[in-house]
C-alpha cells in the first residue's frame, strides 16, 4: 500500500515545543519549524483535526484503521491548559461499524465555554446493491478535559435503515449559551438539503431534525457553520441554483439556529457545472465580529480559490480572488482569522498537475493579502489542508503522497459518472501525522 504523509501543523505539544526533526525548503525559509511524528500512538493516520479551545487546551484527532484499511477508530490527544504533555490518546471504536476516514468530511471538534468537548464523525456502512456506502452521525463528550469519553449517541434520527442514511458533510459548533449546534448533508428522495440538530444537554438528547435550507444543495460539499461572540451563527455551504448553477452560499440565524435569513452569495459567480466537486467552504467569525468565508470555484476564467468577508453580519460582502486563472482542479480551503488583524488562508493548488499546499495571509483584517507562499515540500503530492491558531502560532496540516503513488490513486479512483460503478469506503492507506508550525 502506499504510504502518504499528513503534515500537521496544529499538533497539541508539538506546536507548544516547536517540532523537531528535518525540515525542507521552502517551508524552512519561511519560517515554520521542521515536522516531526506525533502519531506515534497508532500504526497509520489520516483525516486530521485540532481544536484550540477557549480555556487554552488543545485538542488533536485522527481515524486510524488495522493494516490501512477502512475499518476506522477515532484518536483523541489532548493537552490540558499550560501543560507541555499530552495526555494518554483515547480511542474510540464505534459498536455501530467503522468510522470513516473522508477528506472533505473528517471528524470535527468543539469545545463549550464550560470545558466539556465533543467528537462528530461518521460511521459507514456498506449495502449490497446500493451505489454508495451509507452513513450515521455520532458524537462523543468529555466532560474531564478529554481523560475520559462518554459513549457514541447517534446525532441523525433513525430512519428506515435504522441509524444509517444519507448523513454526511457535517459540521459543529457550541454556542455561547451552551448549545451545541451540528449541520449535515441530508439527502432525501434524492434531493439534498442542509439538515440541522440542537441539544441543550450537551448531546445527550436532540431537538427534532429540521431542514433549514431544503433546495437542491451539491450533495458532496461540506457545510460549515461558525459563531460569533454575541451568539449570531453562519451557515454555509454550496447550493445549486437554476440551470446547475452550483455556487457557495452563507445564511444568518440572530435566535440561536430557530429561524434563519434568506442565503446570500458572497460572490454570484455563476459556475454552471453538472456534479458535485467535493470542495466545501470554510466560515469563521473572528474577535471583532467580522465573517470571514473563503471557497473554491471552477467557473472559467475565475476558476480557483476566492475569499469575501462582511463587517455587518453577512449582509454584504466583499469579495477577492486569492489564487484564480482560467481552469483549476478542485481546491480545498481553509481559513482562520488571528490576532492582530491576521487572517491567513490555505488550499491545495488546483492549477498545477501535481497538487501542493499554498498560503496567504492578511495583516489587516483581510481587506488585502501578502504573497503566496508555498508550504508542502517540492515532488510530493499536497491535498486537503488543515490551519489553525495556538496563541500567536499558525499551524498548517495537510496529506501528502509522493507523486508516483498520486498518480496511482487517480487512476484507480471510481468514476461515479458510470451508473455501474459502486464507491467503497475510504481506505486510512499507510500514513502518518507529522507536525509543522510558523509564528506570527
Amino acid at each position: 500500500m502506499r504510504r502518504l504523509a499528513i503534515l500537521m501543523v496544529p499538533l497539541a505539544a508539538a506546536c507548544a515545543r516547536g517540532g523537531g526533526g528535518r525540515s525542507a525548503e521552502p517551508a524552512a525559509a519561511l519560517g515554520f519549524t521542521p515536522a516531526t511524528v506525533v502519531s506515534r500512538a497508532t500504526e497509520n493516520g489520516a483525516t486530521p483535526m485540532f481544536l484550540s479551545t477557549p480555556g487554552g487546551a488543545r485538542v488533536v484527532s485522527w481515524v486510524s484503521a488495522p493494516g490501512g484499511g477502512s475499518d476506522g477508530r477515532l484518536h483523541l490527544s489532548v493537552t490540558p491548559p499550560g501543560a507541555a504533555d499530552a495526555l494518554p490518546t483515547a480511542e474510540i471504536v464505534d459498536p455501530l461499524g467503522p468510522i470513516e476516514a473522508h477528506g472533505e468530511a473528517p471528524p470535527q471538534l468543539a469545545a463549550d465555554a464550560e470545558g466539556r468537548l465533543f467528537a462528530l464523525y461518521t460511521v459507514g456502512k456498506e449495502v449490497p446493491g446500493a451505489r454508495f456506502p451509507v452513513s450515521a452521525l455520532r458524537l462523543v463528550r468529555s466532560e474531564d478535559g478529554g481523560r475520559t469519553w462518554s459513549a457514541p449517541v447517534t446525532v441523525n434520527e433513525a430512519g428506515p435503515r435504522g441509524a444509517f442514511g444519507a448523513h454526511n458533510f457535517h459540521a459543529i459548533a457550541a454556542a455561547p449559551d451552551g448549545r451545541l449546534v451540528v449541520t449535515w448533508l441530508l439527502n432525501a428522495k434524492g434531493t439534498s438539503g442542509v439538515a440541522l440538530r440542537r441539544s441543550s444537554d450537551h448531546g445527550r438528547s436532540w431537538e427534532p431534525t429540521r431542514l433549514v435550507y431544503a433546495e437542491p444543495t451539491c450533495p458532496c460539499c461540506r457545510t460549515a457553520i461558525a459563531v460569533g461572540a454575541d451568539g449570531t451563527m453562519y451557515l454555509a455551504w454550496r447550493a445549486i441554483f437554476p440551470g446547475d448553477v452550483r455556487d457557495i452560499v452563507v445564511m444568518r440565524s440572530r435566535d440561536g439556529g430557530t429561524t434563519w435569513d434568506a442565503p446570500v452569495r458572497p460572490k454570484a459567480q455563476g459556475w454552471v457545472f453538472p456534479g458535485c466537486p467535493h470542495a466545501g467552504p470554510s466560515l469563521r467569525v473572528g474577535a471583532d465580529g467580522v465573517v470571514h468565508v473563503a471557497w473554491w470555484t471552477g467557473k472559467a476564467g475565475e476558476a480557483g480559490v476566492w475569499y469575501a468577508r462582511s463587517a455587518d453580519g453577512g449582509s454584504s460582502w466583499q469579495a477577492q480572488p486569492i489564487a484564480a486563472g482560467e481552469r483549476s482542479a478542485p481546491a480545498h480551503v481553509q481559513l482562520v482569522p488571528g490576532p492582530g488583524g491576521a487572517v491567513d488562508v490555505g488550499w491545495d493548488d488546483g492549477h498545477t498537475a501535481l497538487p501542493r499546499i499554498l498560503l496567504r495571509r492578511s495583516r489587516d483584517g483581510g481587506a488585502t493579502f501578502g504573497a503566496t507562499e508555498r508550504v508542502s515540500d517540492d515532488g510530493q503530492a499536497a491535498t486537503f489542508p488543515v490551519l489553525a491558531r495556538v496563541g500567536d502560532s499558525l499551524c498548517v496540516a495537510w496529506s501528502q503522497a509522493t507523486a508516483a503513488a498520486h498518480r496511482e490513486r487517480l487512476a484507480k479512483a471510481v468514476d461515479m459518472r458510470d451508473p455501474r460503478a459502486v464507491m467503497r469506503l475510504p481506505r486510512v492507506g499507510q500514513s502518518e501525522i507529522l507536525v509543522r508550525m510558523k509564528g506570527g
